[in-house]
């Protein structure tokens, strides 16, 4: 038994389309590769389970990055926020994607797409990105029997070193929003413990019987803006969720009462616009120790002009 048998291996993910996005792994976290296998099970009458045969096997990629947010890493991480519906997050040129290990160990995706967006955190205390996965399939047209359909893995080649990262390219700042013209929230409001944005995104399989898994069609997007806001009024929340009076209506359409939400950061950056926001959320207690106006959310409603669907939110650089 060798101790050099027992590895740790820090590294940074390279996704590799057009100009390379490169990510660390934040402090505390580590890049994760995940196997997803399925089987069939075959059996006999009599004697039970006898065999399973292979169904589906590819990675899942997992990484919370370090806290940067350039325009190419927002626009590699939240890709779908004006998506195509139907269109598939795979062509048929693939896109590697390279783990690079600090002991020059270099495993090399075949094809690789973002299948979820992380979270994002806009507080002074928190790093912007929470986590985000990565899927890992067969290349386009490659067989199963492919020496390097999934991966290829080599001890050199990697290089740990990025040498566009500065300690100064991982924001932590103070942010504040704006919500259209809506009393309470027209100027720029604050929030007790900052705000969190949630992105999603839905997929249905494509999966030809040769190879399997073989692309991700976009079915729906959404997204939520959550927190704990300062300063408007809990009649100013009651009028924008149009619960009951003037516009209230059961059958009501959210989208009618949105409008545009913008996150601001202290530094005059706009990483966070979402669209036709409005509320669809509220919590409120009375206590020695809880805050009366607990968490709102919004929910974004894209603009609909002349049938042609707009964008649900966008994500730049901070």
């Amino acid at each position: 038994m060798l101790r050099s048998s027992i590895q740790r291996i820090p590294a940074r993910l390279v996704y590799n389309s057009g100009t390379p996005v490169s990510l660390y792994a934040k402090a505390g976290t580590q890049i994760e590769q995940e196997l997803v296998y399925e089987g069939t099970e075959v059996g006999v009458a009599g004697l039970g389970l006898t065999d399973r045969r292979d169904k589906e096997m590819y990675y899942r990629l997992h990484i919370t990055p370090e806290g940067r947010l350039t325009s190419g890493i927002a626009g590699l991480l939240f890709p779908y926020g004006n998506p195509t519906v139907g269109a598939g997050i795979f062509t048929d040129t693939d896109v590697t994607a390279s783990v690079h290990g600090n002991d020059a160990s270099l495993d090399i995706f075949t094809s690789v797409a973002l299948e979820k967006m992380p979270e994002l955190h806009f507080h002074p205390e928190k790093t912007l990105l929470g986590k985000a996965t990565f899927l890992a399939i067969r290349g386009s047209g490659a067989d199963w029997s492919g020496a390097t359909s999934l991966v290829t893995q080599a001890n050199t080649g990697g290089t740990f070193t990025d040498s566009t990262f500065t300690n100064a390219g991982i924001i932590t700042q103070n942010y504040t929003l704006t919500w259209g013209s809506v009393a309470g929230f027209a100027s720029a409001t604050d929030f007790y413990d900052g705000l969190t944005f949630e992105p999603v995104v839905t997929f249905a399989d494509d999966t030809p019987a040769r190879y399997g898994l073989y692309n991700k069609r976009i079915k729906w997007v959404g997204a939520l803006v959550r927190g704990i806001p300062l300063g408007a009024t809990r009649q100013n929340i009651m009028a924008a969720l149009y619960a009951q009076g003037s516009g209230a209506a059961r059958g009501g359409s959210r989208a009618v009462n949105g409008a545009t939400l913008t996150v601001t950061g202290a530094d005059g950056s706009t990483p966070l616009t979402l669209y036709g926001a409005a509320l669809v959320e509220q919590r409120q207690a009375w206590g020695i120790t809880a805050l009366r106006q607990g968490e709102v959310a919004w929910m974004a409603t894209p603009t609909l002009t002349a049938g042609v669907r707009g964008a649900y939110f966008a994500v730049g650089a901070a």
